[in-house]
């Protein structure tokens, strides 16, 4: 059986894009042309690769696995292909990252824009989110993560720790003046707590102790930080957020912090993280290297 590589190369692009109209934007190519490609590729196969209605397109199991697989394969091409043309300094193509918006604002964001402006052939294709991203699936070079990471998959390099700070709005403390009385931090079970997926467990530490709790008190469940901070300062409850994201706050008065007899909020590390399937390329180097720089220059 003979395969058309460019139509695995379609199949490839419409699986992570979920869509033949993105494909087909992405490539340059009619919608008819990509329909018509992926129901060739399927005859060839003997197999349904898509699951097509009026609105989507959506994977078949052996859909899903034929592009995890055919789309190691074409990242590894395209990494050996950047790897060719980038020499010296001279850095190309598009470099897709990810990062969680809280460390963004101040120095980071602009720091990976300095990266960008550095390299006036590179492509800076740059996404703020919480989640954490497929790398592979959704063709993502980098991603700065904050840990603990839950995919094991991907390399992973700690970059530094971030200090988290447990807080509360005056609002709340009018409201809940034991609150500035607690000596430890199992007394929190007891008042309204705004939580932030995936961390739902608030670590603090003293001396060589440590302790870790789920909030029992739900004042909120809030998976985007920012909002999760506004929440706070709104008095809906305390809240276990990063140091980068409430020190404006603190300063002003518009968040008060809560001591706990010497109990601290645990650091949680700030790790970059790119596919293990891949080689390290120069331009993903290079934008670690260039953060780590930046926040050293920072401190």
């Amino acid at each position: 059986m003979s395969l058309g590589f460019d139509d695995v190369a379609i199949f490839v692009r419409v699986a992570r894009g979920g869509s033949f109209v993105a494909a087909a934007r992405a490539l340059d190519l009619p919608t008819s042309t990509i329909s018509r490609r992926i129901a060739q590729l399927e005859a060839r196969l003997g197999v349904q690769l898509l699951r097509r209605t009026t609105r989507a397109v959506s994977l078949t199991d052996d859909g899903r696995a034929f592009a995890d697989r055919c789309g190691v394969a074409f990242d590894e091409i395209a990494t050996a292909a950047d790897n060719l043309r980038e020499t010296g300094e001279v850095l190309r193509g598009t470099l897709r990252v990810t990062a969680p918006p809280f460390v963004c604002p101040d120095t980071f964001a602009p720091s990976l824009l300095e990266f960008a402006a550095r390299h006036p052939e590179l492509v800076l294709d740059l996404h703020f989110t919480n989640a954490a991203p497929d790398l592979v699936e959704e063709g993502v070079d980098l991603a700065f993560q904050l840990g603990p990471l839950r995919d094991g998959r991907h390399v992973a390099r700690k970059l530094w720790a971030i200090p988290h700070v447990l807080c509360a709005s005056p609002a709340l403390l009018a409201q809940r003046p034991a609150l500035l009385q607690l000596t430890h931090p199992r007394q929190l079970a007891d008042h309204p707590c705004v939580v932030t997926p995936p961390m739902k467990v608030w670590s603090f530490e003293r001396d060589k102790d440590e302790v870790s709790l789920t909030p029992r008190t739900l004042g909120a469940t809030i998976s985007d930080m920012a909002l999760a901070e506004k929440a706070v300062r709104q008095g809906l409850g305390l809240g276990y957020l990063p140091s980068t994201l409430v020190d404006g706050a603190l300063k002003d008065g518009t968040l008060v912090r809560i001591e706990l007899d010497g109990w601290t909020p645990d650091t949680r590390d700030f790790f970059a993280v790119y596919p293990a399937s891949r080689q390290l390329s120069p331009k993903v180097r290079a934008a670690i290297d260039h953060a780590v720089a930046g926040r050293t220059a920072h401190l």
